[in-house]
């Protein structure tokens, strides 16, 4: 990551815009102001371009002041400072919507994305994304498509909806086929990459960021190098290359620190921890929440820095990072953490929280988390941060390969530790696990050796009755206290869904929709076995109507 040089031409559209203002040609201006604003870089300081763009932009009105007012929102926000830009980003959608100019209208509504891409932003994004697309849909200028495809992926892989972010991937290969235009060709293959490194298919990741540099190259975008840095880096942290992260560690580094970007210094930061350079790891995340994670912008990097933090902060024993940072992203669990717009997964918010509270000592807690990162792993086929969760996971024996079984066996432990959690391990070494009905049997025939125990008598046992079941009950598989408990959560459940729909929010509705037919799918099995092992009963009516009313209201 070279830092970004002025360019040969710089000096010359200087030149030539201050000859347009001289004669009066407002045309001439905006062309050399646009040309100089198109050096930008993501992240990079922009010198004065944004000040030519507004001199020019004070001098228009009608489109073209809204295409000016546009521009200026891509410069601020690419330089970082997206706050300066949101007054012009709504001046520029308000105007477009009264010009009904649906080129022009496309192009309002992606600066209008741009100054809400904070973490607190997520519902208007989606809206705004689905807007943009749906007035896309209607257009052949291949920018506008472009703009509206990149943006449906993003907000797709933050909510964590894998069947959109396929079909906007597919809508990116055809793009790129149908124009043939070398810049769309490479934004087709940076985020073909990054769904590559999501799934493990590292060779396919490999061939996209020889795409991007191809493409981007023969496109002049800024962004080529730090496009392909992001691929390659995390190829390297997959395959656990050393000397390839430390490689790219430094490039980050320098670019990060060349330019005074927090984000950059916190990825250079995890990369050095991952090449086993703690010292220098610790010193980069500290440069990069100068001031404390509470005073850091909310802005389109503000989850990634905080992630970053709390892994890095896990691995450097700086509890009191951690500890700030799992406070602060506890209300975005169930979210992806994406960098620089769904160039890159970095993880889930709640497997950060699982490190966060690893490293805090509160097992219970990261056991949950843990749970509900991997549940959401699965479902996007995130290969490598599934296995990676996974082993973090798995308790390590501390005994020797000699050791005696009777001694691991005597400091077993298997305990519940709080609503759905377990504490379970051998030899010292105890993880908190997700809670599974089997752990409620194995552990009570632990505790009575020598004791003939039926299924029946056990089932009864787990369930808290004092006797065993009798045929007149609903039956072993679910009992009074466990249909109210399933009743609980769906109802609860179908709130969730109807806000979740009310937001537009497609993959918190998947991702409810999903546990609430899993827990309809558990209690119709009941019914089944209930039906087919035990005569007619109250209980047996209680449940039917309980289906009854369940699938009643389907998502």
């Amino acid at each position: 990551m070279s830092a970004m040089a002025a360019g040969p031409e710089r000096a010359e559209l200087v030149r030539a815009f201050q000859v347009a203002r001289a004669a009066g040609d407002v045309e001439a201006m905006a062309a050399a102001a646009l040309r100089m604003a198109a050096e930008r870089r993501f992240g990079a300081p922009l010198g004065g371009a944004p000040g030519y763009l507004h001199e020019v932009y004070l001098r228009t009105d009608g489109q073209q002041r809204v295409r000016m007012a546009v521009e200026l929102v891509r410069a601020w926000v690419y330089a970082g400072e997206p706050g300066r830009a949101v007054t012009f980003a709504d001046e520029a959608l308000a105007e477009a919507e009264v010009l009904a100019v649906p080129t022009l209208l496309a192009a309002a509504l992606d600066a209008y994305l741009l100054v809400r891409w904070g973490p607190d932003d997520l519902p208007a994004r989606l809206e705004a994304a689905g807007r943009l697309d749906e007035v896309a849909a209607h257009l052949t200028d291949v920018e506008a498509r472009l703009s509206a495809a990149l943006w449906r992926l993003t907000t797709a892989t933050e909510s964590v909806d894998p069947v959109t972010i396929q079909r906007q991937l597919r809508l990116l290969d055809d793009l790129a086929l149908e124009s043939g235009a070398a810049r769309v060709q490479m934004f087709a293959a940076s985020r073909r990459g990054m769904h590559a490194l999501l799934v493990g298919d590292l060779d396919g990741a490999r061939r996209s960021a020889v795409q991007v540099d191809r493409y981007g190259t023969a496109a002049g975008e800024p962004d080529t190098e730090a496009l392909v840095h992001v691929l390659t880096s995390a190829v390297a942290r997959q395959v656990g290359d050393v000397e390839a992260m430390a490689a790219e560690a430094d490039a980050y580094q320098s670019f990060g620190s060349a330019h005074g970007v927090r984000s950059i210094l916190a990825e250079a930061a995890v990369l050095w921890l991952e090449a086993g350079n703690r010292d220098r790891a610790g010193v980069l995340v500290e440069q990069a929440v100068t001031g404390g994670v509470h005073s850091l912008p909310r802005d389109v990097d503000w989850l990634l820095i905080l992630s970053m933090a709390v892994e890095v902060g896990a691995g450097t024993g700086a509890r009191d990072v951690v500890e700030q940072c799992l406070d602060l992203l506890t209300p975005y669990a169930g979210r992806a953490v994406v960098n620089a717009g769904g160039v890159a997964f970095v993880g889930l918010v709640d497997d950060y929280l699982r490190i966060a509270c690893t490293a805090l000592g509160r097992p219970g807690e990261a056991a949950r988390w843990a749970a509900s990162a991997s549940s959401d792993y699965r479902r996007l086929d995130a290969r490598w941060w599934l296995r990676r969760l996974e082993a973090a996971s798995t308790p390590q024996p501390t005994a020797g390969p000699g050791a005696p079984v009777r001694d691991q066996v005597t400091s077993a432990v298997l305990s519940p530790d709080g609503p759905g959690v377990w504490l379970v391990g051998v030899g010292g070494r105890v993880v908190a696990t997700p809670a599974m009905k089997g752990f409620h049997y194995l552990r009570l025939l632990l505790e009575r050796p020598h004791v003939e125990l039926t299924a029946l008598s056990m089932a009864a046992t787990v369930a808290g009755h004092q006797t065993q079941v009798h045929q007149h009950d609903v039956g072993p598989v679910l009992d009074g206290p466990a249909l109210a408990a399933y009743r609980r959560r769906i109802t609860e459940l179908d709130d969730e869904l109807a806000q979740a729909r009310s937001w537009s929010d497609e993959g918190r509705t998947a991702r409810l929709g999903t546990e609430r037919s899993m827990l309809l799918d558990e209690i119709q099995k009941a019914l089944v076995a209930g039906e087919t092992n035990y005569p007619p009963s109250d209980g047996m009516l209680v449940l039917r109507q309980a289906v009854a009313e369940f699938t009643a209201k389907e998502y």
